[in-house]
């Protein structure tokens, strides 16, 4: 009851009292529960780091929640896990910056997706030349491709929907990295990350033969090389 009390104090002096109507009536023989608190508190900070996805934000956030009297680790787990679910784009600094947080033992081994390494309008031109050759969906949504190519938490990533060939799109996955369009973590073999971001399956046999760019690069390698050439 005592903690149920601070939790309670604490939501009267973040809140304006004359936004209620009756706030007696609506207080009345009622002390707030944690619940209530934190989705208050929740809504208001995935808000601020929609706007602002900073790293720093996403720390300022959880230094809010320690200086907290109720708030322990347990609590804090909760918190970090609520809002990797909540926060829009799962791509940004402050998204991963959580993520982390989350499980400190592997805070240096979260498996990331493939980094964007050029100008971000880059990305979103590589994404229409995609669209307009039909090499991927028509209804392909633009913030998932860039989610899936922009170092997103590997199990997070939405897979881009390819309409060529499986070996097509292994041979623009090497094209884009070869001219460092995209770069992989050390710590994630390159074939994985393929799978994971197209859905293609056993990707290292797929590659065999054209891995080194010879004579054996799949057909329609053409429209590739020229959406590379053009970015």
């Amino acid at each position: 009851m005592d903690l149920r009390k601070r939790v309670s104090t604490d939501f009267e002096k973040r809140y304006d009292k004359a936004k209620y109507v009756s706030f007696n009536e609506f207080i009345k023989e009622k002390v707030f529960t944690i619940k209530e608190v934190w989705q208050a508190k929740i809504k208001n900070d995935v808000r601020d780091i929609d706007k602002n996805p900073s790293q720093d934000m996403a720390e300022v956030k959880l230094r809010q929640w320690q200086r907290l009297s109720y708030v322990n680790d347990v609590v804090m787990n909760a918190y970090v896990k609520i809002m990797i679910e909540l926060v829009k784009d799962k791509s940004t600094p402050a998204y991963i910056h959580l993520y982390k947080r989350l499980d400190k033992k592997s805070y240096n081994q979260a498996e990331l997706g493939f980094e964007w390494l050029a100008d971000i309008k880059r990305l979103s031109k590589l994404f229409v030349e995609l669209q307009r050759n039909t090499l991927i969906d028509k209804e392909s949504d633009y913030e998932s491709f860039k989610n899936a190519l922009n170092g997103t938490i590997l199990t997070d990533i939405e897979p881009i929907k390819f309409v060529c060939t499986n070996t097509l799109t292994i041979y623009l996955f090497y094209q884009l990295e070869k001219h460092k369009f995209i770069n992989s973590f050390k710590f994630v073999n390159n074939n994985k990350l393929i799978e994971q971001t197209t859905g293609i399956n056993n990707v290292a046999q797929k590659k065999l033969g054209y891995e080194n760019y010879g004579n054996d690069k799949p057909r329609g390698y053409e429209i590739i090389d020229n959406i590379i050439k053009d970015l």
